[in-house]
């Protein structure tokens, strides 16, 4: 280098070329610097929303808590009542923001080689048990279909560390669930026992948006998010897959992914445990709960109440709850008769379900509007919408675009119902003691023509739903006294190519299936609705048609595996 009288510098060519290359490497550095800053705001991001989440409930439900035990009104049975239920939420939202925290720990400790591997004695089949009901449910939410499929015949009693093995499967399925936008999601575990040990072989297949061969290779890094542009919608902090593949490795387990781009993929888990006794995966019973909890509740005695609903289920559990609360009801099945009964009978509240053949809810609210002096004993009247369609922004558009004054979404609970008959009128509070249930004992297994799917019933969910054991009879009785019936119209609707009636009885066997805790095969029918939707509405018609047509006899046959199940539930043959 040599300095001119100009002040001037001038510089050798290598000189040059070593100031370039100096350049490019704090370019790249600067680039690095700020990947690195936004890949940090973007994990708090995302972590400010995991974890408030559930904060939420928590610290709401510890005010609910404090304020029931300030009630001077309450007695000390009711207010144990209430704290237990309030307790229950509480502990479902710690369980979720501790399960953020420790993915955030997890992978802290495993990059840093501080991570241990905890075996103690559990059995897989409870563990499958708790989890499988919060696939069913997350899947739904998208109303996608989830199905399992569990060799029973595979070693129960076994060794090792559960809370992770809970950890590895619920992060493959949610994994699953996030990434696909339509379709189903299936759960197989199979198994290879040997002496003394045996390998579970976990297959978590998904419809998804599959994975690019040469994004593969990423799949298991922490924080990698592939394909950003296709799934920059999708909430997550990228930690899942890179907790489960390290945590496999360090039970001796292994992961492989097989993935079609677009099509779909398949991850199966390969986890060995050690067997601790000859017991099976079907031999395993839970024990019976006994516990005595209480409700409170209201009388709205002389109150005249209208139900219209094609469904004979859904009337039936409105009929019981009203008469329940000391209401008396009318119920009725389409549209037009409730038009006429509307024009003759005062009420104090009508529910219209939206879903209806010929005259819908929406054409009944419409009616009333366009000529109100036909109802002028109802002008006054509010109207409630029944539905299914609980999706974000539809209880707005019932109520904005549609005219109804409350909304309140299917298949809904008795306190539920409570709470919004509470907003209309005021009823007498009255306090119920709700004895403990023993467990449902799923049913069955895979009906004829149906591989797997296991088409239980959660008798105890639907128990909840109905408000008391004597309600979930009565509408278990209806829905098994209407299968014929809607068997028939089914296989009437499929032959004449009516898709729009077809689409209608399934929405009301769905509707059913939840409410009695049939929540598989609630999620088949609402696939099978959706479909039946579009191809009314001349949407993707060879897909819906080929679905359609293809999943006809297995949905029949899983219409009557339910049945049969809880057949045996009523009959106590389980």
């Amino acid at each position: 280098m040599e300095l001119l009288p100009s002040d001037k510098v001038v510089l050798t060519k290598e000189e040059y070329q070593q100031l370039l290359d100096n350049n490019e490497r704090l370019k790249d550095a600067e680039k690095r610097a700020n990947a690195a800053n936004k890949a940090k705001s973007d994990f708090l991001s995302s972590m400010s929303h995991e974890i408030r989440t559930p904060m939420n409930s928590v610290l709401g439900m510890n005010e609910l808590i404090r304020m029931t035990l300030a009630d001077a009104g309450l007695s000390i049975a009711e207010k144990i009542g209430r704290v237990v239920g309030y307790s229950d939420a509480i502990q479902h939202s710690g369980e979720m923001l501790l399960y953020v925290i420790n993915d955030i720990l997890d992978i802290s400790r495993i990059e840093s080689g501080k991570f241990e591997i905890r075996p103690s004695s559990y059995h897989m089949k409870k563990l499958l048990d708790d989890i499988i009901p919060l696939f069913t449910i997350n899947a739904e939410g998208k109303n996608l279909l989830f199905s399992a499929e569990i060799d029973e015949e595979l070693p129960d009693h076994i060794e090792g560390d559960e809370v992770r093995i809970r950890q590895v499967i619920t992060n493959i399925v949610n994994n699953a669930i996030k990434y696909t936008k339509e379709g189903s999601i299936s759960m197989a575990v199979r198994g290879r026992p040997a002496e003394g040990e045996v390998i579970y072989d976990i297959a978590v297949s998904d419809t998804g948006i599959g994975i690019k061969q040469e994004n593969l290779v990423h799949l298991f890094d922490s924080f990698e998010r592939i394909d950003s542009v296709e799934t920059h919608y999708i909430e997550g902090t990228g930690l899942g897959l890179a907790i489960v593949k390290n945590l496999l490795d360090l039970m001796g387990g292994s992961i492989e992914v097989d993935s079609v781009y677009g099509k779909g993929s398949c991850f199966t888990a390969h986890i060995p445990q050690r067997i601790l006794s000859d017991e099976r995966m079907k031999d395993y019973r839970p024990d019976p709960a006994s516990e005595i909890s209480h409700r409170t509740h209201h009388y709205f005695k002389g109150r005249h109440i209208l139900v219209v609903d094609d469904n004979m289920t859904n009337l039936t559990v409105a009929r019981s709850f009203l008469e329940r609360m000391k209401a008396d009801t009318d119920t009725i099945l389409t549209g037009r008769e409730a038009l006429k009964a509307i024009s003759k009978n005062h009420y104090d509240l009508i529910f219209l379900d939206h879903m209806m053949p010929e005259m819908s809810g929406v054409k009944v609210i419409e009616e009333l509007k366009r000529n109100p002096e036909k109802y002028l004993i109802n002008k006054d009247t509010p109207c409630v919408v029944m539905t299914a369609n609980a999706i974000a922004g539809a209880k707005e558009k019932y109520l904005k675009e549609h005219g109804f004054d409350g909304y309140i979404a299917k298949p809904f609970r008795f306190a539920e119902l409570d709470a919004l008959m509470s907003t209309y009128m005021h009823g007498e509070e009255v306090t119920d003691e709700v004895p403990g249930r023993t467990p449902s004992i799923g049913a069955g297994g895979p009906p004829p023509g149906v591989q797997g799917e296991v088409w239980d019933i959660n008798q105890e969910e639907g128990i909840d739903t109905c408000g008391d054991p004597e309600t979930y009879n009565v509408v278990a009785d209806t829905y098994l006294e209407i299968q014929e019936e809607n068997t028939g119209k089914l296989t009437q609707y499929m032959r004449s190519n009516d898709w729009e009636n077809y689409r209608i009885i399934v929405h009301a066997i769905k509707s059913s299936s939840f409410t009695i805790g049939a929540k598989n095969f609630g999620g088949f029918s609402m696939t099978v609705e959706n479909a039946a939707k579009e191809l009314s509405e001349e949407k993707d018609i060879e897909k819906n048609l080929g679905y359609l047509r293809g999943s006809f006899n297995p949905y029949l046959s899983a219409y009557a595996a339910v049945c049969e199940n809880l057949r045996k539930i009523r009959t106590g043959d389980q």
